[in-house]
């Protein structure tokens, strides 16, 4: 007797399908409980007798019964040990089969695989059975069905299932690998869809399952079948489900007798582009055990003819190529009890070619895979396509806004529709936009860009909107813009222009759907980036969505001109009744009147989200009973309560479990999941089994109501948010258990991003990386998210794969929320504080360096290495690269100062956007963008007080007036306080205000006056004192963005957009001066003190100072690699400051403009700048983006801050000489340097520094040439002279000897042979070369070679010169003996040379694009290779001793180490400033190889190169 236990009704729907499951007994997901305990029923006696076989078995194993075991070993599957190489390679055969074939046999397989599928000739001699049935293939333009990112091709495989298990494992295992290694050169992947695994001929009875394999073959253009004498299991009916789609009609109408196999094949001959047959040879049943010929004999002698005719069906359709009678063996009985058949080499080969020959027809070349630009664009036409689809009625609503957008004289250019959630704001957009594309008469007139904010992971950036766009218009109407992506500044800027432009050819409407989606990280949610009213004209049309009230909406209100709005209000009775009659139409089903009245009367039936949720549930009911019960009974009030039910339906469907997990993965993720990402997730812990087909089909099906795409989208997300938010409500109601799912997700796409599990971040899935920080930050997993971003290999991973900007918002995000308040307790368990500190390092590492990063990703752990040697950056890195033990440079004289900053001063919840002392210092107030003005004490730092919130947007500006403070905001508002947070005056309110957001003000020295500037293109002067407006200054054509008032009283200066800088007299307004700065932003302006000079702070990352007695620029201030957004003056004039968005502040000296301090703490953008008022203290005090206000102290004048420099100006030229181990080097600040002992400190020491101009020397054999500025070429013969003191810096060298060109032409280079013979070459500004030998005082070449002539180089052993001139052309001479040379090879290069450089074997010349020209000497010059990575000029060029390495310095502000022979760049060092024309390689006393290189600014970067590959100990 055997005891079986049989669910009852006490057991939940989804145990009683578990126990169907596990006996294999057929059931439909879609059966209730009382049918499935009716299948119980019917099924009592097959699961005793199941049962019965289990016992007897297990007694057959307990008295050591082997005769399975043993024949299961004997005849094992021989795709465990067969070689899987390409079906075109001589197979191996291994198995014990092989032994049976005889020599003939073996040298006809050997043949088959070496045939390449056309010699059929060959074939049908060796086996005369088989035929082919070969059609023509044509273009059927497949690459329109590709997936994913368009390389994707996917095949369906279709066969009975008993008997077929070895074709599709061949195929599986052998011919599609094969195809894939091919397919690369195609930049395909060809991916197998078969569905059949594990499906038995019960489950493919089930209802809907049929139509879901149906659906499959949709996305296949191409199919594969293999028939052999099985015409397959035959439904007694095709149970068809109540989707009543496209499958499910075509299915109605097939007669019944067909085999699901049959049903494929036919489907497939219908739908699919290119179909493959191929049939087995009958005869190979020879071979078949007799035991299992019933495998794969014919069922009947009805299926008989049935599957003959399917076999001429394909044999006679035109997009069929068949393969008749192919040949194979028994193969035996796998370890799962499937008999297989093998030697199916033919087989094989004929499917690989057939689908190759398909690959080759429809791409003819590699498809290029798709752009980023592409797939976003598809994501939001998707979107259109779907909610258009969707919209019914509300022609009210549609005929206000079609009348706005047609008015022609207007100023409602931007307007706004908003609603409730799920009354249709997108789908009325999408309605819209679709008809503006569709209809003829519209689209002739109207170019349509619409936007879906939330439908990519990249949607919710402004810069990916505004580069969308522009791009998009810049393509169609050939506007002829720069559009970068990678430029948020630049797409802001251009946008309003490249509408006007484009407005010019149509009619430009934007429309943009759910504003509230928008990023916060760079403000994108307060519109900044959307042009205003006065940006646009009446061309140019924006249709917005968002809901009422929220950030989006209260900011658009705050324009000059508000936006005229539109209200989607509920809908009317006809309206429901419209919209629930056409949505249930799509599933040819209708409800009486009576039950639509039912079903309209619902509270929420107001809103059509909740009338699709409705009528998605009404169409999975079969009988018309059922339905009405639902529509009387089971239909809720509420959106949310709909959704509860449908939730609770899909549990009872598919079991709780599997339904929970599915619907959270989804909620939880941010942008979506892909099928795989979600199967993936869905996976069995234990077994790590996929899903199989007959659970995943039906749950996808199951869940399409409720997804953006149904069942066909690519990404798997629900199509409104309320869907997300009911089912972290039922399911993850607390933080703890949405933590649970969290770690799931950042444990999934750590495998993803980390498929090796060592760090080393090799995945290619952008989407892991974007998302591993996310949930790992959702998780609360500090420990683990503060190790990833202190893992430099993880940085530099996501610059590479140009993920920059979301690494730095991961940054931004994280520090915020471990920064937080409510962080604490339980929240921190697992995390170290420590390492929390070190992650703040890390931040403001990548911050400060993402601009150098996203040129060099690979120098990642150099830039680190850079950073002072007591960082955790510098710590981290230095294990690093000496693991990887590649070649890098060790800064030996870099800045050790690391800590400027004196205190953080914390309270602000926004970006800051002024920040300044008061007069005396005691008092220090700030303004942010989140509305509030504080007073902290100048002394201690502490908060005072908060003003009271009057402002209702961002304050952009502040200035003290004595004991008073006047603030300006983006609300227009002026207010004048007290320092007490009492208003003292309203100036906003005394008339003839601003119309637009005010960005600056500035004060009269007499305290009398202020000025106001603003974005309405004007400025206006107020009387303080008689409290009245005095007049407007309205020269300007852009948005004027900064002002300020001379002490003196006697001028103002206002500077806009668009780079113009105006001088206005102070008394009455006339302008005195328009001067143009750039093409860019001028973001802040201010006068010096004493009102000599005039600081003007630019988006071109320059400070531009002018004087004020001429207005003559006096100094463009560089080394900031970013906008300078604000530049102040010391109250002493002697210094001025700068900051920029690179995150870094600045300090020059004003008597020479040389840099003297470079700070860095802020991890945000630095707004705000200036020196507290006590010259004597020098302190600085900052505000920046990351809310956070520092006082800094820029430790100017201290030794360790300049003795380890340079110069203060350019450094000119540099030389080191080995003997007695010392640096030379000359400056435009007229000084000579001697840097002594010079490799044995890594510090900068000099021993003398002279005054004296030099623009070049050469020093050898204590011998010194230079050249001075005066044009004269000096010889000094006893360089210890230097050390005698005998130097007159006003009449030259006491003693020495002067050469001079005997025409006295403007000498512009020199050059002196190396071998020490005397000679020296010089070039001129009239285009002269001298050779002249100093020795023997004797010219021996003087020759006029062309243009101006700009350098002239020697080579190492001094038997060749190289010299250049300004355009081009270059000549190289040979010394053939002594004292005579002769031109031997003239040419021109492609651009002005600007550096020339030699080794042995080789000479580089550096163009004006940045190209590197790498020349071959011999046996003949020959252009080698071009290097190409600068994007400026480059000035600084030099090879290492041995031509290993060539070092280049550009104007860019980059230096690159290239290795010759493979072109690669080894590293990269960022310098502060553009290069000069000086790199110098030495090797040390400590036999190391070194570089020096200097910049601009006057500094000199002393640089070893570790783990280089040129050995100089030999030496």
């Amino acid at each position: 007797m055997v005891k079986v236990e049989f669910p009852n009704e006490e057991l939940s729907k989804y145990d009683i399908q578990k126990w169907l499951k596990s006996y294999k007994i057929a059931y439909s997901p879609f059966m209730k409980k009382e049918e499935l305990l009716e299948v119980v029923k019917s099924n009592r006696k097959i699961v005793i007798n199941i049962e019965k076989e289990k016992k007897k078995q297990l007694k057959s194993e307990e008295s050591g019964s082997t005769s399975t075991s043993t024949s299961i070993s004997v005849t094992t599957s021989p795709y465990k040990t067969k070689s899987l190489e390409s079906p075109f390679k001589k197979f191996n055969l291994k198995n014990n089969l092989s032994n049976q074939i005889d020599e003939k046999s073996q040298q006809q397989l050997q043949m088959d695989l070496q045939l390449n599928g056309n010699d059929s000739e060959e074939l049908e001699k060796l086996y005369p059975n088989l035929k082919r049935h070969d059609k023509a293939i044509s273009n059927q333009k497949v690459i329109n069905d590709l997936h994913n990112d368009g390389t994707r091709l996917y095949v369906f495989l279709s066969s009975t299932f008993k008997d077929m298990s070895g074709e599709r494992d061949h195929l599986i295992k052998v011919v599609f690998p094969a195809l894939n290694v091919k397919a690369k050169e195609k930049n395909l992947t060809i991916v197998p869809i078969d569905l059949r695994w594990g499906l038995t001929k019960d489950e493919t009875n089930l209802q809907g399952q049929i139509e879901l394999c149906l659906k499959q073959i949709d996305k296949c253009p191409i199919m594969v079948t293999m028939l052999g004498s099985r015409f397959g299991w035959v439904a007694e009916e095709y149970k068809v489900s109540n989707n009543n789609d496209e499958q499910a009609k075509w299915l109605q109408s097939m007669p019944p007798g067909h085999s699901i196999t049959s049903l494929e094949v036919q489907y497939s001959l219908i739908n699919s582009k290119h179909c493959i047959g191929t049939f087995r040879d009958p005869s190979f049943q020879s071979t078949v055990p007799l035991q299992h010929q019933s495998s794969f004999q014919v069922e009947n002698s009805e299926s008989e003819i049935l599957l003959n005719q399917l076999k001429q069906k394909l044999i006679d359709s035109d997009n069929c190529n068949v393969l008749e009678n192919y040949p194979c063996k028994f193969g035996g009985v796998d370890k799962d009890g499937k008999v297989f058949v093998n030697q199916l080499e033919v087989f094989g080969n004929y499917v690989f070619n057939k689908i190759w020959e398909i690959v080759q027809v429809e791409f003819s070349s590699p498809i290029k895979s798709l752009e980023f630009i592409e797939i976003e664009n598809q994501y939001h036409k998707d979107i259109l396509e779907i909610k258009s689809n969707n919209f019914y009625g509300r022609e009210l609503i549609q005929k206000k806004i079609n009348d706005t957008l047609q008015e022609k004289q207007t100023n409602n250019l931007i307007s706004i529709i908003y609603g409730d959630a799920g009354s249709g704001k997108t789908s009325t957009l999408s309605n819209l936009a679709k008809n503006y594309l569709k209809d003829p008469q519209l689209s002739k007139h109207w170019k349509v860009l619409y936007h879906f904010i939330g439908c990519s992971i990249d949607s919710t950036a402004s810069q990916n909107i505004l580069y969308r766009f522009s791009n998009e218009l810049n393509i169609e109407f050939k506007l002829g813009f720069e559009v970068v992506a990678q430029n948020p500044e630049k797409l802001r800027n251009d946008f309003p222009d490249i509408l006007k432009k484009a407005s010019k050819h149509k009619k430009i409407l934007i429309v943009i759907d759910d504003l509230d989606q928008m990023a916060t990280l760079n403000q994108d949610h307060q519109m900044d980036w959307l042009p205003d009213n006065s940006d646009l004209n009446s061309n140019i049309r924006v249709l917005l969505s968002c809901h009422h009230g929220k950030d989006c909406w209260e900011y658009l209100h705050l324009r000059p001109v508000i936006p005229q709005t539109f209200s989607l209000s509920p809908l009317e009775t006809n309206e429901k009744i419209l919209i629930t009659t056409n949505t249930l139409e799509k599933f040819s089903k209708k409800l009486e009147p009576k039950l639509l009245d039912k079903l309209i009367t619902k509270s929420h039936a107001k809103y059509p989200l909740f009338i699709q949720l409705a009528c998605e549930e009404l169409r999975v009911f079969g009988s018309f009973e059922k339905l009405t019960q639902f529509v009387q009974k089971g239909i809720p009030e509420t959106i949310n309560q709909l959704l509860l039910n449908m939730i609770s339906r899909l549990e009872e469907d598919l079991g709780k479990e599997l339904i929970k997990k599915t619907l959270c993965f989804i909620a939880l993720s941010r942008f979506g999941l892909s099928e795989q990402e979600l199967l993936d997730l869905l996976k069995d812990k234990k077994q790590q089994t996929t899903l199989p087909f007959y659970v995943w089909a039906p749950l996808l099906n199951s869940i399409s109501p409720l997804l953006s795409g149904g069942d066909h989208s690519v990404r798997i997300s629900f199509f409104h948010s309320t869907i997300s938010s009911v089912i972290i409500n039922k399911y993850l109601p607390t933080e703890k258990s949405q933590i649970n799912f969290q770690i799931i997700l950042a444990d999934y796409y750590s495998s993803q991003a980390d498929p090796t599990g060592n760090k080393t971040w090799a995945g290619t899935n952008l989407k892991a990386l974007k998302e591993l920080p996310y949930h790992l930050q959702k998780s609360k997993r500090w420990d683990l998210l503060s190790q990833l971003f202190m893992d430099l290999k993880f940085i530099q991973t996501k610059v590479q794969l140009g993920l920059s900007d979301s690494l730095v918002e991961n940054y931004i995000d994280c520090l915020e929320e471990i920064n937080s308040p409510s962080l604490s307790g339980e929240r921190w368990v697992g995390a170290n504080f420590s390492s929390v500190n070190n992650f703040s390092d890390f931040s403001s590492f990548v911050q400060y360096q993402i601009h150098n990063l996203k040129r060099f990703p690979a120098i990642t752990s150099q830039q680190a290495y850079n950073l002072p040697d007591g960082s955790i950056c510098h710590q981290y890195s230095s294990k690093l690269l000496d693991q990887e033990k590649r070649p890098f440079f060790k800064w030996l004289n870099k800045l050790q100062l690391s800590d400027y900053i004196i205190s953080t001063l914390a309270g602000h919840k926004d970006f800051i956007r002024c920040v300044l002392y008061r007069d005396d210092g005691k008092l220090i107030a700030s303004c942010s963008d989140d509305t509030t003005i504080r007073i902290w004490s100048g002394e201690t730092g502490s908060l005072m007080r908060v003003f009271p919130q009057e402002h209702n947007d961002k304050v952009t500006q502040l200035i003290w007036r004595g004991n008073h403070l006047i603030t300006v905001g983006r609300d227009k508002k002026i207010i004048m306080w007290d320092e007490y947070g009492k208003i003292v005056l309203n100036i906003s309110d005394l008339g003839g205000n601003h119309i637009s957001a005010i960005w600056g003000v500035t004060v009269s020295g007499d305290n009398r006056r202020c000025v106001t500037a603003s974005w309405d293109h004007s400025c206006i002067v107020w009387d303080l004192e008689n409290k009245t407006k005095l007049f407007d200054l309205k020269d300007h054509k852009n948005k004027v963005s900064a002002c300020c008032y001379s002490h003196n009283n006697r001028w103002i200066a206002t500077g806009c957009w668009d780079g113009n800088l105006i001088i206005w007299d102070a008394k009455n307004g006339t302008p005195i001066k328009t001067i143009k700065i750039s093409n860019f932003t001028i973001l802040f302006i201010h006068f010096s003190p004493d009102d000599s000079m005039l600081s003007v702070s630019s988006v071109d990352t320059f400070t531009h100072v002018f004087n004020t007695s001429k207005w003559e620029k006096i100094a463009k201030l560089e080394g900031h690699v970013e906008a300078v957004i604000s530049s102040r003056f010391s109250y002493d004039n002697q210094y001025i400051v700068s900051c920029s968005d690179d995150k870094t502040i600045r300090v020059f000296e004003t008597k020479d403009w040389s840099q003297v301090s470079l700070m860095t703490g802020h991890s945000g953008r630095i707004i705000s700048c200036a020196f507290h008022p006590n010259s004597s203290k020098l302190r600085i005090i900052t505000g920046a983006t990351d809310k956070f206000i520092k006082i800094w102290d820029p430790k100017i004048g201290q030794k360790t801050n300049s003795s380890i420099q340079g110069h203060k100006k350019s450094t000119l030229h540099l030389q080191y000489f080995k003997e007695k181990d010392i640096l030379l080097s000359c400056s435009e600040d007229q000084t000579f340097a001697v840097w002594s002992d010079f490799s044995k400190n890594d510090l900068l020491q000099p021993s003398k520094i002279f005054k004296i101009h030099i623009r070049k020397f050469h020093f050898y054999e204590n011998n010194l040439i230079f050249l001075t500025n005066s044009n004269d070429i000096y010889h000094l013969s006893n360089f210890d002279q230097f050390f005698d003191g005998r130097f007159d810096g006003n009449h030259g060298f006491q003693r020495g000897s002067k050469q001079q060109d005997q025409h006295s032409e403007q000498i512009t280079n020199f050059s002196v042979n190396p071998s020490n013979n005397g000679d020296i070459a010089i070039t001129t500004k009239g285009g002269k070369l001298i050779i002249y030998n100093f020795i023997e005082r004797k010219e021996l070449f003087n020759e006029r070679l062309g243009g101006s002539l700009s350098e002239c180089v020697y080579n190492s052993t001094g038997d060749l010169l190289i010299s250049r001139d300004t355009k081009g052309y270059y000549n190289i001479f040979k010394q053939h003996q002594p004292m005579k040379y002769s031109c031997i090879f003239k040419s021109n290069a492609p651009q002005p040379i600007t550096a020339m450089a030699w080794s042995s074997n080789h000479f580089a010349l550096a163009l004006m694009n940045g190209d590197i020209e790498l020349y071959t000497i011999r046996p003949v010059i020959h252009l080698w290779k071009t290097l190409k990575n600068h994007v400026f000029q480059v000035h600084g060029l030099s090879f290492s001793p041995k031509g290993k390495y060539l070092f280049s310095a550009s104007y860019e502000k980059h230096s690159i180490l290239w290795d010759v022979e493979t072109s690669q760049v080894v590293t990269a060092f960022p310098l502060g400033s553009i290069s000069t024309s000086n790199v110098v390689f030495y090797i040390d006393n400590f036999k190391q190889l070194s570089t020096v290189v200097s910049d601009y600014t006057g500094k000199i970067h002393n640089l070893r190169i570790l783990h280089n590959e040129e050995n100089y100990y030999d030496n």
